[in-house]
Protein backbone atom coordinates (compact mmCIF):
# COMPACT_ATOMS: atom_id res chain seq x y z
CA UNK A 1 0.00 0.00 0.00
CA UNK A 2 1.28 3.58 -1.02
CA UNK A 3 1.72 5.87 1.81
CA UNK A 4 0.00 9.04 1.29
CA UNK A 5 1.54 12.65 1.05
CA UNK A 6 3.15 13.70 3.95
CA UNK A 7 1.54 17.33 5.21
CA UNK A 8 2.53 18.59 8.11
CA UNK A 9 0.70 20.58 10.73
CA UNK A 10 1.75 23.87 12.65
CA UNK A 11 -0.53 26.63 14.05
CA UNK A 12 -3.44 25.49 12.44
CA UNK A 13 -1.97 25.46 8.99
CA UNK A 14 -1.65 22.13 6.57
CA UNK A 15 2.04 22.20 4.98
CA UNK A 16 3.23 19.65 1.84
CA UNK A 17 6.53 20.38 0.09
CA UNK A 18 7.32 20.01 -3.35
CA UNK A 19 10.07 18.73 -5.58
CA UNK A 20 11.92 20.81 -7.89
CA UNK A 21 9.30 22.74 -10.14
CA UNK A 22 8.45 26.36 -11.36
CA UNK A 23 5.36 28.78 -10.82
CA UNK A 24 3.99 26.57 -13.89
CA UNK A 25 2.32 23.92 -11.11
CA UNK A 26 -0.11 26.77 -10.02
CA UNK A 27 -2.23 26.17 -12.95
CA UNK A 28 -2.92 22.75 -10.92
CA UNK A 29 -2.77 24.16 -7.61
CA UNK A 30 -4.66 27.24 -7.03
CA UNK A 31 -8.50 26.86 -6.75
CA UNK A 32 -10.61 28.02 -9.49
CA UNK A 33 -13.80 28.84 -6.94
CA UNK A 34 -11.29 31.33 -4.50
CA UNK A 35 -11.69 34.57 -6.76
CA UNK A 36 -7.95 36.38 -5.64
CA UNK A 37 -4.61 35.79 -5.94
CA UNK A 38 -1.51 37.53 -3.95
CA UNK A 39 1.87 37.56 -5.57
CA UNK A 40 3.99 39.37 -2.81
CA UNK A 41 7.12 41.30 -3.55
CA UNK A 42 7.18 40.46 -7.05
CA UNK A 43 10.32 41.82 -8.96
CA UNK A 44 10.08 41.12 -12.70
CA UNK A 45 14.06 41.19 -13.54
CA UNK A 46 15.89 38.84 -11.28
CA UNK A 47 19.30 40.23 -11.38
CA UNK A 48 20.16 43.68 -9.98
CA UNK A 49 20.57 45.79 -13.22
CA UNK A 50 19.82 49.76 -14.60
CA UNK A 51 16.76 49.02 -17.00
CA UNK A 52 15.26 51.42 -19.04
CA UNK A 53 11.50 51.19 -18.99
CA UNK A 54 8.22 53.57 -18.20
CA UNK A 55 6.87 54.07 -14.89
CA UNK A 56 5.00 56.46 -13.11
CA UNK A 57 6.70 58.65 -10.46
CA UNK A 58 3.93 59.64 -8.57
CA UNK A 59 0.57 58.91 -7.78
CA UNK A 60 -0.78 61.23 -10.80
CA UNK A 61 2.33 61.15 -12.89
CA UNK A 62 2.41 60.01 -16.59
CA UNK A 63 4.67 56.75 -17.34
CA UNK A 64 8.10 58.35 -17.82
CA UNK A 65 11.42 56.83 -19.47
CA UNK A 66 13.22 56.24 -16.57
CA UNK A 67 16.05 53.73 -15.73
CA UNK A 68 15.37 51.51 -12.22
CA UNK A 69 17.24 48.76 -10.71
CA UNK A 70 15.23 46.50 -8.67
CA UNK A 71 11.84 47.34 -9.39
CA UNK A 72 9.31 44.73 -7.01
CA UNK A 73 5.66 45.03 -6.32
CA UNK A 74 2.61 43.51 -5.36
CA UNK A 75 0.37 42.57 -7.59
CA UNK A 76 -3.63 41.35 -7.06
CA UNK A 77 -5.47 39.56 -9.31
CA UNK A 78 -8.53 37.53 -9.87
CA UNK A 79 -7.62 34.32 -10.05
CA UNK A 80 -8.36 33.37 -13.44
CA UNK A 81 -6.83 36.51 -14.79
CA UNK A 82 -3.49 35.46 -12.91
CA UNK A 83 -4.07 32.05 -14.53
CA UNK A 84 -3.83 33.77 -17.90
CA UNK A 85 -0.54 35.40 -17.02
CA UNK A 86 1.49 32.61 -15.45
CA UNK A 87 3.78 32.07 -18.33
CA UNK A 88 5.21 35.39 -17.38
CA UNK A 89 6.11 33.93 -14.01
CA UNK A 90 7.64 30.81 -15.07
CA UNK A 91 11.35 31.53 -14.31
CA UNK A 92 10.27 33.17 -11.11
CA UNK A 93 10.30 32.58 -7.64
CA UNK A 94 7.23 33.15 -5.75
CA UNK A 95 5.69 34.12 -2.85
CA UNK A 96 1.54 33.86 -3.66
CA UNK A 97 -1.60 33.95 -1.10
CA UNK A 98 -5.06 32.62 -2.98
CA UNK A 99 -7.39 34.83 -0.81
CA UNK A 100 -10.89 34.67 -0.56
CA UNK A 101 -11.55 38.03 -0.27
CA UNK A 102 -9.83 41.05 -1.63
CA UNK A 103 -6.72 42.15 0.21
CA UNK A 104 -7.35 45.27 1.97
CA UNK A 105 -5.41 48.30 0.98
CA UNK A 106 -3.74 48.77 3.92
CA UNK A 107 -2.91 45.24 4.52
CA UNK A 108 1.22 44.75 4.16
CA UNK A 109 3.67 42.01 6.16
CA UNK A 110 5.92 43.92 6.40
CA UNK A 111 7.06 44.34 10.19
CA UNK A 112 4.33 41.55 10.95
CA UNK A 113 5.79 39.31 13.27
CA UNK A 114 6.81 36.12 11.85
CA UNK A 115 4.62 33.79 13.89
CA UNK A 116 1.80 36.37 13.70
CA UNK A 117 1.61 36.44 9.68
CA UNK A 118 -0.88 32.83 9.30
CA UNK A 119 -3.24 34.41 11.86
CA UNK A 120 -3.60 38.07 9.79
CA UNK A 121 -3.85 36.25 6.74
CA UNK A 122 -5.93 34.08 7.80
CA UNK A 123 -8.03 36.84 9.27
CA UNK A 124 -7.92 38.51 5.79
CA UNK A 125 -9.21 35.15 4.04
CA UNK A 126 -6.37 33.13 3.30
CA UNK A 127 -6.93 29.76 1.50
CA UNK A 128 -3.77 29.19 0.18
CA UNK A 129 0.43 30.31 0.11
CA UNK A 130 2.60 29.33 -2.02
CA UNK A 131 6.26 29.82 -1.89
CA UNK A 132 8.98 28.88 -4.47
CA UNK A 133 12.34 30.34 -3.87
CA UNK A 134 13.17 30.61 -7.49
CA UNK A 135 12.64 28.63 -10.38
CA UNK A 136 13.34 24.71 -10.51
CA UNK A 137 13.11 24.74 -6.91
CA UNK A 138 11.61 22.96 -3.93
CA UNK A 139 7.87 24.37 -3.26
CA UNK A 140 6.09 24.62 0.06
CA UNK A 141 2.27 24.65 -0.30
CA UNK A 142 -0.04 25.86 2.66
CA UNK A 143 -3.63 25.97 3.40
CA UNK A 144 -5.49 26.09 6.95
CA UNK A 145 -7.91 23.21 4.36
CA UNK A 146 -6.30 19.89 4.87
CA UNK A 147 -8.17 18.06 3.05
CA UNK A 148 -7.70 20.35 -0.06
CA UNK A 149 -4.00 19.82 0.38
CA UNK A 150 -4.78 16.25 0.20
CA UNK A 151 -7.09 16.93 -3.04
CA UNK A 152 -4.21 18.95 -4.90
CA UNK A 153 -1.32 16.04 -4.15
CA UNK A 154 -3.60 13.42 -5.40
CA UNK A 155 -4.25 15.52 -8.62
CA UNK A 156 -1.98 13.98 -11.80
CA UNK A 157 0.10 16.62 -12.81
CA UNK A 158 0.79 17.22 -8.99
CA UNK A 159 1.83 13.61 -7.54
CA UNK A 160 4.89 13.55 -9.06
CA UNK A 161 6.17 16.41 -7.38
CA UNK A 162 5.42 15.76 -3.94
CA UNK A 163 8.00 14.73 -1.52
Amino acid sequence: MEAGPTITERGGMFHLMLRSCTAGILAHILDPEVPFVWVRRHMPHRYAQWRKTQACLSERGVLQDVEVRSMEYDLLAPTARFLELLPEFESHGMVLYQMRRRVPDTLTLDGVADEAVDRVLLQNGLHLRFYLPHAVECASVSSPDRPFLERVSERPEVRPFVM
